[in-house]
């Protein structure tokens, strides 16, 4: 068998197809293989080693076992199948099962069910479903396999109730489920957001003599920290490792993040340390996890030592751990950095991206480095890679910060005749810049030319548009807009309200405003920080003082934090009154 062996690892690399008469003559010129028993042996030996590659291999084994005379067992043919099907070449699955059934070859429940894996790879559930009738047509019981497939295929589409219902006939028809069909349960469950009732299942294992393992734990971590449950995972992670059973990569990785968007970085720094007690080692996601947890705590400097140590241990990092350093540098004004981040990306090969570029953009507008964003912003185009929203609102909103509304609008206008979509996010940025730079004119004419451009405005236009008529003095105007808002099915979010609550401030029309207030959460959309604010310092700039400090209460005891400002001017107040 050395020898035979050593004559078919020739085929392995091959690239191009393999003609299969000449596959044939290759098979029998050794003397080791002389019977059809010792062939199977061979091609069952491929298949169970992983070594049938790609497809052309493959299709050579097959085509030369269904001209045997006699045929293979059907088994031979389902560890080819099964091959073809680990390599995803699930729709070769059907010709060959066709050829089988036209040689005469007898299908049997294992067959069935590579038939229905491949179905349902192809989102084929239904054909899956038809396949298993088959099944029950030819006598055959289906199993467990079978079952597992078709119940993982219902979650493919998002169809639960289907796949539960097929669980609890599996468990009638007095088939017992396995750890497989748990995890697949298990892993459904939690991507649909059903994470308690995938507890509930994780519970019930027992029933069925079942054990969790590190896959059902590593799921149900994962599902809980999806759903911002980080606590249940903590526990259950604890459970897991009380019971010896060692957490994988996928679990630390899970929790790790779980706890870096709990804002518990130092707590997932140090699980990342523990995971060596595992003989696990930190990878890139973790790393980039933590990292990102530092930025978004603003524990840059921690996040940078991170990188390094990463970096020194072999770790590459990859696009979306340099992007997440770049713009967290950015936002903290680092732009020095942020550059030897950038022309670092490209010596390491790691190509930057849109988020990339727009986070360069974003940097060097907010740091009023206006000619280098642009130049930046038309070298992302040369390099091929295609601007969005984000990038277009970015650079309109810079521009309109330093006061350069006619560049901003030049730039508005050449975006557009050059073919390329202008969203919303786009004409709010320009909206708001035209507003604050007192061209309210021509900011009534951009809303008007939204519909005419194929855009509906959308609550965040018209809360710019409320906001700008306050602030240039057309209250009576903004107010009517206002009040036609669930007129055209829009919902006024807290910033709307807020707007127009400013806007009755600014006019002696503070207890017009508290009306507001009152209407806003009749309607579920309970006041912010900024809410309370304005309308504190609305009541304060009326001397009334007792309002004021009625609001500054109410404020503290839904646990937002009054503005510095506030506080001063409200203590101010009080002091001159007294």
């Amino acid at each position: 068998m050395i020898f035979i062996r050593r004559v078919f690892s020739n085929y392995r690399h091959l690239s191009l197809p393999l003609k299969s008469e000449n596959f044939v003559r290759n098979c029998y010129c050794g003397p080791e293989i002389k019977t059809k028993t010792q062939f199977e042996n061979f091609v069952r030996d491929q298949c169970n080693s992983g070594r049938v590659k790609n497809l052309d291999v493959a299709t050579a084994y097959f085509d030369t076992m269904i001209s045997m005379n006699p045929l293979p067992s059907t088994d031979t043919f389902n560890h080819l199948l099964t091959s073809i099907s680990k390599l995803t070449c699930y729709s070769a699955v059907f010709p060959w099962y066709k050829k089988m059934n036209t040689a005469g070859i007898r299908p049997d429940v294992y067959t069935s069910s590579i038939l229905i894996h491949c179905s349902c790879q192809l989102n084929q559930v239904d054909c899956g479903f038809c396949l298993f009738g088959e099944v029950l047509k030819r006598g055959y019981n289906p199993n467990v396999v079978t079952y597992t497939t078709l119940i993982k295929g219902l979650f493919m589409q998002e169809r639960i109730g289907p796949a539960l219902k097929l669980f609890d006939k599996m468990i009638e028809q007095g088939i017992q489920p396995n750890a497989v069909t748990f995890n697949t349960l298990i892993c459904g469950l939690c991507r649909n957001g059903e994470v308690s009732l995938a507890l509930e299942l994780q519970g019930m294992m027992v029933n069925w003599n079942c054990s969790p393992n590190v896959i059902t734990y590593s799921t149900l971590i994962q599902g809980l920290c999806m759903q911002e449950m980080v606590g249940p995972a903590v526990e259950l992670f604890e459970k897991m490792t009380e019971q010896g059973i060692q957490p994988n990569a996928v679990t630390c990785g899970s929790i790790i993040c779980g706890l870096c968007r709990n804002g518990e970085v130092d707590l997932a720094l140090e699980l990342q340390r523990m995971m060596r007690k595992w003989n696990r080692s930190p990878n890139v996601v973790t790393y980039t996890s933590v990292i990102h947890g530092f930025c978004n705590t603003g524990k840059l400097n921690q996040a940078m030592e991170l990188f390094v140590e990463m970096y020194s241990r072999g770790i590459s990092p990859n696009t979306v751990t340099l992007t997440v350093l770049l713009d967290s540098l950015c936002k903290d004004g680092r732009m020095k950095d942020a550059c030897h981040v950038f022309e670092w990306m490209t010596k390491l090969g790691k190509e930057p991206d849109v988020v990339t570029y727009n986070s360069m953009i974003n940097g060097f507008c907010k740091n009023y480095r206006l000619d280098e964003a642009i130049q930046l912003f038309y070298k992302m185009e040369q390099n091929g890679i295609k601007a969005n929203q984000v990038t277009y609102s970015t650079l309109i909103a810079g521009l309109c910060r330093v006061g350069k509304v006619s560049t901003a609008g030049r730039l508005f206008d050449e975006i557009k005749s050059s073919g390329q979509p202008l969203g919303l996010i786009a004409y709010g940025a320009l909206l708001d810049g035209l507003f604050k730079n007192h061209e309210f004119g021509k900011a009534i004419e951009l809303f008007d030319s939204l519909e005419d451009n194929g855009c509906e405005a959308d609550i965040c236009m018209y809360t710019i548009l409320i906001d700008g008529l306050c602030k240039s003095g057309k209250l009576e105007y903004a107010r009517k807009l206002f009040c036609e808002l669930h007129n055209k099915g829009l919902v006024p979010n807290v910033k709307t309200y807020t707007v127009m609550i400013n806007g009755l401030c600014r006019k002696g029309m503070s207890f017009e405003a508290e009306k507001l207030i009152a209407e806003m959460e009749s309607n579920g959309c309970l006041p912010n920080a900024i809410t309370y604010n304005t309308i504190i310092l609305g009541f304060i700039h009326e001397q009334e003082v007792d309002k004021a400090i009625q609001f500054l209460h109410e404020m503290r005891e839904r646990e937002h934090v009054p503005d510095t400002a506030v506080t001063s001017l409200l203590k101010n107040t009080l002091r001159w009154i007294n």
